[in-house]
């Protein structure tokens, strides 16, 4: 049986920072090529396809399960360990990898909702001491804030959010994986900055891209 390489993809995952995820288009050929060879039995190909993802997997399931950081990591890996399990099932013609994989981390990471039910989080804010820069300080204190609006919302849109604003995902991708018209997207993702904002005091999430690296 596959067993995925796990290596944590930042020594600051654990403080789960919200991160602007880029997957590029040009990825869907790499991907076909590498799942056509996993296929075809090269077991060790599907690394490729942990390589690529780990980051945008990790950032998707530590923004929507909490800081914990053994957790996350073990809900990702199982993820990844499905998704080769589930390869041959998988249909190009339906989704890109990419969506199918993402489908797949939300559903695990609602599984994971469910058997904890949402133990209460630790305060993820940065100790200041005088030798803090106070423009660093400010910045760990806004994403902390965020980090807290955002689990406030409930999982649909929080999820949507997430997809949508930090993964970069379309519309259309983000109702595939959550299985839901694009409509009703919208309304969640609507209702969701709404959220934010009215948490955030009119930020809206007011936070830049550096921010949220």
């Amino acid at each position: 049986m596959f067993a995925p390489r796990w290596d944590s993809p930042a020594s600051d995952a654990t403080n789960r920072t919200l991160a602007s995820i880029t997957l590029a288009v040009d990825s869907d050929d790499a991907d076909r090529r590498a799942i056509d060879r996993v296929r075809a039995g090269d077991k060790e190909a599907f690394r490729t396809l942990v390589e690529r993802y780990e980051r945008p997997v990790w950032t998707l399931v530590a923004n929507l399960l909490g800081r914990d950081h053994a957790r996350c990591e073990d809900v990702a890996q199982d993820a990844f360990v499905a998704a080769y399990r589930a390869l041959d099932r998988y249909d190009a013609g339906r989704a890109r990898f990419s969506t199918w994989l993402f489908a797949i981390v939300r559903n695990r990471c609602r599984t994971e909702r469910a058997r904890r039910r949402e133990a209460p989080l630790a305060d993820a804010t940065e100790p200041r001491d005088s030798t803090t820069p106070p423009l660093l300080a400010a910045r760990a204190e806004a994403r902390a804030a965020l980090d807290r609006a955002l689990d406030d919302l409930p999982l649909e849109q929080r999820a949507a959010f997430v997809l949508a604003e930090v993964c970069g995902l379309s519309g259309a991708e983000v109702a595939t994986i959550e299985n839901a018209p694009e409509g009703t997207i919208r309304a969640r993702l609507s209702r969701a900055r709404a959220a934010l904002r009215a948490a955030l005091g009119g930020r809206g999430g007011g936070m830049d891209a550096e921010d949220r690296a």
